[in-house]
């Protein structure tokens, strides 16, 4: 019974950790972009940094999915992080949301 329960708790704690790591990253990026836009702080938050997150899951996602090659990786909680890939998805991710907002808006008639 206990064996079956670590296992999953186990898990369950390993993704958070690593869901926590990409939610760095996603805010470093956010921030990133925010400044080079030269945005106020608080327009940083909630699209930014939501969109920096989405890009380095994906972004280590497909790396892994594809077996793309991994110019500097680390382990957190034996689970591999692809730094190069996460950060690029979590750039990519936060300036998409940043033309995204930028993009001209139409008259409703």
């Amino acid at each position: 019974m206990w064996l079956p329960l670590q296992l999953v708790l186990e898990f369950l704690g390993r993704s958070a950790v690593w869901l926590g790591v990409m939610a760095a990253l996603g805010g470093a990026a956010a921030l990133a972009v925010n400044q080079l836009a030269r945005r106020p702080l608080r327009r940083a938050w909630p699209c930014l940094v939501i969109a920096g997150w989405v890009g380095a899951v994906l972004g280590a996602s497909l790396a892994d999915r594809f077996g793309l090659p991994e110019a500097i990786a680390f382990a957190v909680w034996r689970r591999t992080v692809p730094l190069a890939w996460s950060l690029g998805g979590a750039l990519l991710g936060a300036a998409a949301a940043e033309l995204w907002r930028r993009r001209p808006r139409r008259p409703v008639a």
